[in-house]
């Protein structure tokens, strides 16, 4: 069973080149765009997933300033499928596209593969284990990609979620200014779920937001009491991972 799990990952894989980045290239913006939820076989949907990102349709060819990826190094992490090692491997992560690039080593001639997005694979990079998942963002869309748990309470579960904004650059108009470089900016964005409820939504940084995940009054006041008392840092991870700790022994 081993075997036959790590051989349909790498079945799935498909050469880098299909979908690789070039810096210079308007890419797409948000994840999940391909998989089989979408229809066809996961090959199709990464090379049309390609057509989408024609390099001929870039306007500004100026300076990048960052990157897609959450490191540009390729990082060893293991890799499971269900509850299955499949063992080690160099991986890295392209935030932008929820899209994860895959080595056997790290040697610098061989060519990185794409994973395909799946569900049962679980992959252990840097400190978090990214989880191919379905959750609804800010704007209450219905999206797929990479989330990692962080808190794994039997009430409450919290999820952290690396996300980049790509801006395209745009060249001076005269002389007497610079070019505007494009730009990947990183930033975080958290989720929860309530345990029973078979959805993962975005979370708020605002107090009000927490105390609405409190069904109960007299929790509620408990919850917003230890809040006030501890003055957290609502845009702090560890404040967060204390906060949702303490609502599961409510």
């Amino acid at each position: 069973m081993k075997n036959l799990a790590y051989y349909l990952i790498i079945l799935l894989f498909v050469p880098s080149f299909l979908i690789s980045q070039n810096l210079s290239t308007a890419p797409t913006t948000e994840a999940g765009m391909f998989g089989a939820a979408q229809g066809g076989s996961p090959q199709l949907n990464l090379v049309m997933m390609e057509i989408r990102s024609n390099p001929n349709s870039t306007k500004f060819l100026g300076e990048t300033i960052g990157t897609p990826y959450a490191t540009d190094k390729f990082i060893k992490s293991k890799l499971f499928y269900g509850e299955e090692a499949q063992g080690d491997f160099f991986v890295r992560y392209n935030a932008l596209n929820s899209n994860i690039q895959i080595k056997k080593t790290n040697e610098p001639d061989e060519e990185p593969k794409n994973l395909y997005a799946d569900k049962n694979v679980r992959i252990k990079y840097l400190n978090k284990e990214l989880r191919f998942t379905t959750y609804i963002n800010k704007k209450d869309e219905t999206k797929n990609g990479y989330l990692s748990k962080i808190v794994d309470g039997d009430k409450y579960k919290l999820y952290h979620r690396l996300a980049v904004k790509y801006s395209e650059g745009k060249a001076a108009a005269n002389s007497m200014v610079a070019d505007i470089p494009s730009r990947f900016a990183h930033f975080e964005e958290y989720y929860y779920q309530k345990v029973g409820v078979d959805r993962i939504d975005y979370l708020s940084s605002k107090k009000s937001a927490i105390l609405r995940l409190v069904d109960d009054k007299m929790k509620r006041e408990r919850l917003k009491l230890h809040l006030k008392e501890e003055n957290f840092d609502l845009n702090r991870e560890d404040d967060l991972i204390t906060i949702f700790k303490y609502m599961n022994t409510l």
